[in-house]
């Protein structure tokens, strides 16, 4: 009799410790609903408890559920977030080696011709050619960014959807993915100019002009485009070497997002103690083999910044790249005062034949004058310093430079 007793009391014990974490959970729950201004629905389960918990409702305009799913007898979380059609057919999602292999084979993978987006997304959809024209720079980096940190994604012409493995019981983490999946939809739904016009000056290389076009920009009152413009700006700073101003920006919007994988990154982030000064006539390593270690496929934005700042800021290289754009400044928002000549070089296609295409620019502090040596689309050698990083759009900065 003792044995049955002790295996009855040790069941009562388990099941009485799922009882109380699901609850706790549905606690979760109901505190993201109140969060998110949507309603809970009532959970039917074994003593109230293990029910599939629902919450629906819109949000920004924008229809909103989360809800919990049974695959293969895995519990799954689900996020979806819906907006009027786009008109497009558009499906968009993580690429893989195998997808990748697929377009190579003859598969719909529509390219854009950004090289970061288009090895990042398989892109399939009804009208290429309108579909190239709606993703604009601002688009393509709030898509890339949201499918990059949250891999489970699926955008199309009427939802974002994401799902995960698992009961999400934190209300922290269920308000912050929602939090960025709308933020998303807002972009797809209609640009923010300021975004959009920050997002082309950033991918050229200008991320002085995108930050004051951003900072500048008068309030939007949708409080998710402006968190989105809030982690571009975010982002830039660091990207600037405002290792504090940007910890600030991300500081404040984990208030809003406390468990937003990248925002909980970036708004840790601490600029290495300073280093002997480097000996300028030692250069690194040829440039492929620095875009590689920096931009490989794993590493994050963040991981990016940190490799950056702690192996390569301020050490000389000695470079070759052709020559996409270049302007004569005597000030500019990046280098400082002139006169001098802004460039901008393609130095490195990063991957192998499955991802070939991703380019890295170097943009180049060349000294007045030298724009007359230079012409567009040609070949040239450059030796400088590195002196600031771009994660997001694989651009690297190099000050002091001169033609070789």
């Amino acid at each position: 009799m003792v044995f049955p007793l002790v295996f009855i009391g040790i069941l009562g014990a388990v099941v009485a410790a799922a009882v109380n974490q699901r609850k706790r959970s549905n606690q979760s729950w109901e505190a993201a609903a109140r969060r998110l201004g949507i309603v809970l629905k009532p959970t039917n389960g074994v003593w109230g408890a293990f029910g599939r918990p629902s919450m629906t409702g819109t949000v920004d305009g924008l229809t909103v559920t989360i809800d919990t799913h049974q695959s293969n007898d895995n519990t799954v979380t689900r996020y979806r977030v819906g907006y009027p059609s786009l008109g497009l057919g558009l499906k968009a999602k993580r690429q893989h080696a195998f997808a990748r292999l697929g377009a190579l084979l003859g598969f719909q993978d529509i390219e854009v011709g950004d090289p970061i987006f288009d090895q990042a997304i398989i892109l399939k959809g009804d009208y290429p050619d309108r579909i190239v024209s709606y993703l604009t720079p601002s688009r393509r980096l709030a898509i890339s960014g949201l499918i990059e940190h949250y891999s489970g994604t699926t955008i199309t012409d009427r939802a974002i959807s994401y799902s995960k493995r698992g009961l999400v019981g934190d209300a922290d983490e269920l308000v912050s993915t929602m939090q960025r999946l709308v933020s998303v939809a807002q972009e797809l739904r209609g640009v923010d100019p300021y975004s959009s016009e920050a997002a082309d000056r950033r991918l050229a290389g200008d991320v002085g002009e995108a930050l004051e076009i951003l900072e500048r920009a008068p309030a939007s009152g949708d409080p998710f485009v402006d968190f989105s413009r809030k982690q571009q700006a975010g982002e830039m700073r660091h990207a600037r070497g405002e290792t504090r101003g940007g910890r600030q920006v991300f500081e404040e919007l984990k208030r809003r997002a406390p468990s937003d994988p990248e925002v909980d990154r970036w708004s840790k982030h601490r600029a290495p103690e300073p280093s002997a000064a480097p000996d300028p006539t030692e250069t690194i390593g040829d440039a492929a083999t620095v875009a590689e270690h920096l931009f490989r496929k794993e590493n994050y934005s963040f991981d990016t910044m940190e490799i950056f700042e702690a192996e390569y800021e301020g050490k000389a290289v000695s470079w070759s790249g052709e020559l996409k754009r270049l302007r004569r400044f005597d000030h500019d928002r990046d280098f400082g005062d002139g006169p001098g000549v802004k460039a901008v070089f393609s130095i490195a296609a990063l991957g192998t034949d499955l991802y070939a295409g991703r380019i890295v620019d170097a943009i180049v502090r060349l000294p007045d004058g030298a724009e007359h040596q230079l012409e567009i689309g040609s070949r040239y050698s450059f030796r400088g310093t590195l002196s600031r990083c771009d994660p997001a759009m694989r651009n690297l900065f190099i000050t002091g430079a001169s033609l070789v």
